[in-house]
């Protein structure tokens, strides 16, 4: 029997899609659902404000047997990558390349030149597909998925895009001198401080996240430009989740220069069985480019490890790292201890025809 692929249009088709990773993983991890887009609902999720989706269920033999979501950004400038994500299936390559091809045939239809997935409606949600390291601890929202997955993508004649590293760090250890050194130099300049996020003034916090992203990001694998109403939505999403303590903006002379964004779950109910207590991810370090290469990198990195540790963090993640961001590569690897615990893949497809 051939392989169907429904367009979700309902609320029970919805609930279908969102409960459909639960026979993947029989409560073992907690899959994402997918985000409520609709401008007409009043709980609509205001970081998809500017994109256009559609969630699909592959039914095969009369039963949900995989998942998947195409969407692209609704401004023309950058409708020309779309992205695919949601990804879920059984182990049965039928299923992922009908899947696959119905997000693609969705985006080929919008205009999209290029396909590039997993990534959950756009970059600034979770990226990429686990290849690599598969065992130990997981935080919470990273990806995850069944190895399996890879071997269905390549099927589907899906090619490589970018790998995505995640570098692992014991804060146990002593820190590297240079590090120290070069944080210390950065500090003694009085025109530069570092603050935590204040939670309590979002809209404000939004322009900031905004503003450091936007300057310093261009040119990097992944960018995809970021509102202030969309960075206030990050945030929005974040409070009440993670520390703000391990989530610090430097400023020189009261002006915004650079961000270290590091994960601090809060509440143990994470959504990953493997997930384990004391860990901590760094998920962003961007500065300014008048600002880079005087220390400022390491003051932050410095900063929020000093602060992890006096939080009982043990083990600290460095991720997701492009391999082609050399900067980002060489300042970790500079650390002395690091060391590639994960490698998360990014897959594309070629529309040829659009």
């Amino acid at each position: 029997m051939a392989v169907e692929v429904v367009a979700v249009s309902g609320p029970e088709e919805l609930q279908v899609f969102n409960a459909f990773p639960g026979s993947v993983y029989h409560g073992f991890y907690t899959a994402p659902s997918f985000p409520i887009i609709d401008p007409a609902n009043p709980r609509r999720d205001r970081l998809f404000a500017r994109v256009e989706a559609q969630p699909f269920l592959a039914v095969h033999r009369g039963y949900a047997a995989g998942r998947i979501a195409a969407g692209v950004h609704t401004e023309g400038r950058l409708r020309s990558t779309g992205y695919f994500g949601y990804f879920e299936a059984l182990p049965d390559p039928a299923v992922a390349a009908a899947l696959i091809e119905s997000a693609s045939a969705w985006l080929a239809g919008r205009g999209v030149k290029v396909m590039t997935g997993p990534v959950d409606l756009t970059p600034h949600e979770r990226v990429g597909l686990l290849v690599e390291g598969f065992r130990g601890f997981h935080l919470p929202g990273m990806p995850y998925n069944p190895p399996y997955y890879q071997d269905l993508f390549k099927a589907s004649g899906l090619e490589l895009e970018m790998n995505l590293l995640a570098y692992h760090y014991d804060l146990r250890k002593s820190l590297p001198e240079r590090l120290v050194r070069v944080a210390s130099r950065a500090m003694n300049n009085h025109s530069l401080s570092i603050r935590e996020l204040d939670f309590n003034n979002l809209t404000a916090e939004g322009e900031t996240f905004s503003c450091l992203h936007n300057g310093s990001m261009p040119g990097i694998w992944g960018f995809a430009p970021l509102s202030p109403e969309e960075g206030a939505a990050i945030w929005r999403r974040l409070k009440g989740f993670y520390d703000p303590g391990l989530i610090l903006i430097a400023e020189v002379d009261g002006k915004p220069a650079g961000l270290c964004l590091t994960l601090l779950a809060l509440r143990r109910n994470t959504g990953m069985a493997l997930a384990g207590p004391g860990a901590a991810r760094l998920a962003v370090l961007a500065v300014l480019p008048p600002f880079r290469f005087k220390g400022l990198e390491a003051a932050l990195i410095l900063e929020c490890i000093r602060r992890a540790g006096r939080r009982g963090v043990m083990r600290f993640e460095l991720s997701q790292i492009a391999e082609s961001n050399r900067m980002m590569n060489k300042i970790i690897q500079n650390m002395g201890q690091a060391r590639k615990g994960r490698v998360y893949r990014v897959y594309r497809r070629t529309f040829l025809d659009s």
